[in-house]
């Protein structure tokens, strides 16, 4: 593969030829190790470490402190874009939002149990935490 200055590079995985391609002053820095200029602040020369881990994950180092977020988006890329293999959109609610509307059912049933009534505002939030955990 060969890189924007025309240097050629090991032949990597998709995701770190995507990333590679991109960047610029790319050259290696051992085996499956490369140094280029980062691209999210005036770099002159290479402050950008850019590796492959074993599972074909890229990871990416600038020892100015630019973080991966901005390294990526000045290149065009996304966070994703580091990552190998299919990408399936999330299915159903995070395990901390799950999380959290148990505390929100858990602490209304704890109050109700104690006799206490809630107010018309905490009574509906505590109605959509039993809707939304399935709870009859």
């Amino acid at each position: 593969m060969k890189n924007q200055n025309g240097a050629i590079a090991p032949a990597g995985s998709a995701c770190l030829d995507l990333v590679l391609d991109r960047l610029t002053k790319v050259k290696s820095a051992g085996a499956g190790k490369w140094i280029a200029c980062c691209p999210a602040h005036n770099d002159k020369s290479p402050s950008l470490n850019v590796s492959e881990a074993a599972d074909g994950k890229v990871l990416l180092h600038c020892w100015a402190g630019c973080n991966a977020r901005d390294i990526t988006a000045a290149i065009g890329l996304e966070l994703a874009d580091l990552f190998p293999g299919k990408r399936e959109p999330r299915r159903g609610p995070s395990k901390a939002a799950v999380n959290h509307e148990r505390m929100v059912y858990a602490v209304g049933s704890s109050l109700l149990q104690q006799g206490q009534l809630l107010n018309a505002e905490d009574q509906a939030r505590f109605e959509l935490a039993k809707q939304r955990l399935g709870v009859k």
